[in-house]
């Protein structure tokens, strides 16, 4: 870009993919919360391959959201 030549506020909008992904982020982190909850209940009634499948899952899907989220802040301020 030119030294005169400045951003429009138009390309300074969030997309909509962006939009879905911080969306997107911010729920899948939400559900591995919820997740992680249900292996604490599951942990507390005994069933052990439903924890080790929840925690699996739990972490996955909190990790998903984490990157859909660092992903949309780095976009933002690209």
């Amino acid at each position: 870009m030119h030294a005169g030549m400045t951003k429009s506020p138009e390309s300074q909008r969030p997309t909509t993919v962006s939009r879905l992904a911080g969306w997107g982020g911010y729920a899948c982190v939400l559900i591995g919360i919820v997740i992680i909850a249900l292996v604490l209940a599951a942990a507390g009634g005994g069933f052990e391959g439903w924890v080790t499948v929840g925690i699996i899952a739990g972490v996955v899907v909190f990790l998903l959201g984490a990157v859909l989220i660092a992903i949309n802040f780095r976009r933002r301020r690209l």
